[in-house]
C-alpha cells in the first residue's frame, strides 16, 4: 500500500474534533477524534507490519519497526517532558508531577488512575492515549509476526467482543469497591484494554483484506450510523430523564458516561464507524467527495502536524483560556485564534525537530512508503 493522503485528511479531522471539544466543549461528541485515532493506528500499523513480516527476520522486523515508531512519537514527546520537568524544578508546577513522572517517562499515564486519584492537569491531561497507542505498538508487531492470518482473524473478532465486557467488569468492580461515579468513568474510559476493540476495528481492514474484497463499505458506514443516530437519540433522551447535563454537540454520546451502560456499548459503535469511514477513504480513494473532503490541502496538512497538535494543544489552551479567551465576545472566534496559535506552534515543531528526524526513517532499514 501506497502512501494515500486521505489518511493524514483523517487525522486532520480527528484532531480538530477533539480541539473542539477541549475549547470549552464546542462539540461535546468530540471526544471521538481520539477513537479514530485509535481505529486509524490499528489500520496502517496492522498494514505495515503484515507487509513487513514477510520473508523478513524477526530481528529487522522488529528493529525496523520500532526506529521508525522511535523517530515519529519520542521527540516531540520527552522534550516536552523535559521542559515540563524544568517548569517543575523552577516553580513546582504541576504539584504532583512526582506522583507522575514514572508514568509519564514510561508510556503508562492512562494507568495513573489505577494507582493515584485522577485529576486534569494543565500540561499532560490528554497523554493517556499516547500511553495506550505505545502499549499496542509494543506487543502488536510480536502478535502478527507469529500468527497466521486466519489466527489473525480469529483474535480480532475476539478482541472486538471481549473489550465491551472488559468495560462491564471493570466498571462493575470500581463502583462496587466503592469508587465514585465520576472517578470509575475516566478509569474506564484510559484502561489499556477497554480500548482494544477500537485497534482491532482498524486492523480488521487489512487482516480480513476488506480494501480489495467486493464488500461495499457504504453499506457498513450507512449502518454504523444508523445505530449512531438510533442510539444516540435514544441515548441522548435518557440521559435527559435521568437529569444529565447532555447539550445537543453531545449527539447522545457525552464522554466516559456509565449511564444506560454507554462505556460499554458507545466505543465499539464509534470506532465500527471510524472504521467505515477510514475503508471508504482508502478504496475510493479518487472519489471526488472523498477527495474534497479529506484529501483537500488543508485537511492533509492538519494531518501531517496532527502529532504535534495533539501534544501541544492542550497546554495552549489552558494558557488562551486564561489570558486571552476573555476577549472574545464570539466562542467560534475565540477558538479561530486559538487554532491559529495551535496550528503556528505545531508547524515550527514539525518543521524544526520532527520532519528532520523523520528523513531517517528508512536509512538503516527501507520500507515503501506510506502514511505513518
Amino acid at each position: 500500500m501506497n502512501y494515500v493522503k486521505n489518511l493524514d485528511g483523517i487525522r486532520g479531522f480527528a484532531i480538530v474534533l477533539v480541539m473542539f471539544f477541549h475549547y470549552d466543549y464546542l462539540i461535546e461528541a468530540g471526544w471521538v477524534g481520539v477513537q479514530l485515532f485509535f481505529v486509524l493506528s490499528g489500520f496502517l500499523i496492522t498494514t505495515i507490519l503484515m507487509q513487513d513480516r514477510e520473508n523478513q527476520p524477526l530481528g529487522h522486523y522488529l528493529k525496523g519497526f520500532y526506529w521508525r515508531r522511535t523517530l515519529r512519537i519520542f521527540p516531540i514527546y520527552y522534550l516536552y517532558l523535559l521542559i515540563v520537568a524544568l517548569v517543575y524544578a523552577k516553580f513546582h508546577t504541576p504539584e504532583d508531577f512526582k506522583q507522575t513522572a514514572p508514568f509519564l517517562f514510561t508510556y503508562t499515564y492512562n494507568l495513573f488512575p489505577l494507582v493515584y486519584e485522577f485529576s486534569f492537569d494543565i500540561f499532560f491531561t490528554h497523554f493517556w492515549s499516547l500511553s495506550i497507542e505505545e502499549q499496542f505498538y509494543l506487543f502488536w508487531p510480536i502478535v502478527v509476526y507469529f500468527l497466521s492470518t486466519r489466527q489473525l482473524r480469529v483474535l480480532l473478532v475476539v478482541m472486538i467482543l471481549v473489550a465491551p465486557v472488559i468495560r462491564f467488569w471493570l466498571a462493575n468492580y470500581l463502583l462496587d469497591d466503592g469508587i465514585s461515579k465520576d472517578f470509575t468513568e475516566q478509569i474506564v474510559y484510559r484502561f489499556t484494554f477497554s480500548q482494544w476493540d477500537a485497534f482491532a476495528f482498524g486492523a480488521a481492514i487489512p487482516v480480513f483484506k476488506l480494501q480489495a474484497s467486493t464488500f461495499n463499505p457504504y453499506k457498513l458506514l450507512m449502518a454504523g450510523m444508523a445505530l449512531f443516530v438510533g442510539f444516540g437519540i435514544f441515548n441522548y433522551k435518557m440521559l435527559l430523564a435521568e437529569g444529565e447535563n447532555v447539550g445537543l454537540t453531545s449527539f447522545g454520546f457525552p464522554l466516559g458516561v456509565l449511564n444506560n451502560y454507554q462505556h460499554v456499548w458507545s466505543y465499539s459503535l464509534l470506532s465500527l464507524v471510524c472504521m467505515g469511514f477510514i475503508l471508504i477513504c482508502v478504496k475510493y480513494s479518487h472519489n471526488i467527495v472523498v477527495k474534497t473532503v479529506f484529501g483537500n490541502p488543508f485537511m492533509v496538512f492538519l494531518g501531517r502536524i496532527s502529532y504535534g497538535l495533539y501534544v501541544y494543544h492542550w497546554v495552549i489552551w489552558m494558557a488562551f483560556g486564561r489570558f486571552l479567551k476573555p476577549y472574545f465576545a464570539f466562542p467560534l472566534l475565540g477558538f479561530v485564534c486559538y487554532s491559529v496559535i495551535c496550528i503556528g506552534v505545531a508547524y515550527l515543531s514539525f518543521i524544526l525537530i520532527e520532519k528532520p528526524l523523520l528523513s531517517f526513517k528508512n536509512k538503516f532499514f527501507h520500507r515503501n512508503q506510506i502514511a505513518t
